[in-house]
């Protein structure tokens, strides 16, 4: 996360590489956390975000990804500097 104050709304980037599995379980996590993130959008200061995901990533259920969306918004809240 790169916060910058010239932002006036978050901007989110997805990197995954081939190790998740092919285009359609990518694009499938890409969408989730998309929506994911949507929803918590309120609680996501200007900036950029680069968000990435290990091969696990791809079997969580709904419930699960959303809360490692949530302990991972935890942390970048933590390291913002107000």
């Amino acid at each position: 996360m790169i916060t910058d104050e010239t932002f006036t709304q978050p901007a989110v980037a997805y990197a995954f590489g081939r190790h998740l599995g092919g285009a359609v379980v990518r694009n499938r996590l890409r969408r989730r956390l998309r929506e994911l993130l949507r929803a918590r959008a309120d609680r996501l200061t200007p900036g950029c975000y680069l968000i990435g995901a290990t091969a696990g990533a791809t079997k969580l259920s709904w419930t699960d990804l959303a809360l490692q969306v949530d302990a991972l918004l935890v942390r970048c809240a933590a390291k913002v500097i107000r």
